[in-house]
């Protein structure tokens, strides 16, 4: 009999950890029978290594069914992924940024043959990332750091169909400095705080949204912040994970 075997390929952005899954993070693979396929075949649920590069490796060899059907398979990261999933409130390091990206590879059939099988991930969450531009009264942007606030961290999770609902649990989220941070889907009301930014001599600003903030799973929410000495200047775009666009005021306290 042919055993099955699987790789991953990626869609969105242009860079790792974006493109692909990062290098010895796991990922749960889930192989099962085709609907209308009635020979008793038990399948696997098993954890695969990537390797950075498109790669999957589990040494437990795999095998269809006698029926001589293909199989389903479908898949997720992180392998520990639950009926609830939340987010690290700390992103800053590598594998607190990975362990938050949800990714899912959806339910399909796949017709049996020789070659490895690949599945193609979808980021399930929202990609928050930002850029400080200098403005009135030229303050000193060294060393300053930006914080999300208020944000739900915690949503459902159906490991077999991928859907997501209902965030919960606001906290604040402390980016990486490569990557941004990731949030779950959510609306943000208004006159909630939103982003922080903190400058090296002490100084806070606010990002107080004066309009509803809805952020969608599979998007990257781009925010330009001017740091102004009396308060910021915020403006946004998304991009695919995908792009989208908002322009708002903050306010120094």
């Amino acid at each position: 009999s042919s055993g099955v075997t699987v790789q991953q390929t990626r869609t969105n952005s242009t860079n790792v950890p974006d493109t692909q899954i990062a290098a010895d993070e796991f990922v749960k693979v889930v192989v099962t029978q085709q609907s209308g396929d009635s020979h008793n075949y038990a399948g696997y649920t098993l954890d695969f290594k990537a390797d950075g590069n498109g790669g999957l490796s589990n040494p437990t060899s795999m095998y269809y069914p006698a029926s001589g059907m293909g199989v389903n398979i479908y898949a997720y990261h992180p392998n520990d992924a639950a009926d609830s999933f939340s987010v690290q409130e700390n992103q800053s390091a590598d594998e607190d940024y990975y362990k938050s990206d949800l990714l899912y590879s959806k339910a399909k059939d796949y017709a049996r043959q020789k070659e490895a099988h690949s599945l193609t991930f979808v980021h399930k969450l929202c990609k928050m990332t930002y850029r400080l531009v200098q403005g009135a009264g030229t303050p000193d942007l060294t060393g300053a750091t930006v914080k999300w606030l208020n944000v739900a961290k915690t949503i459902g999770f159906d490991t077999a169909t991928g859907e997501v609902t209902t965030p919960t649990d606001a906290v604040t989220i402390t980016p990486h400095a490569t990557h941004g941070a990731i949030i779950v889907p959510q609306t943000v009301s208004s006159g909630i705080k939103l982003l922080q930014v903190t400058l090296a001599n002490g100084g806070v600003l606010y990002y107080t949204p004066d309009t509803e903030q809805v952020f969608a799973g599979g998007n990257k929410y781009n925010y330009e912040i001017t740091v102004n000495l009396s308060g910021l200047t915020v403006k946004s775009t998304i991009a695919e994970w995908l792009p989208v666009g908002k322009t708002g005021v903050a306010e120094m306290e």
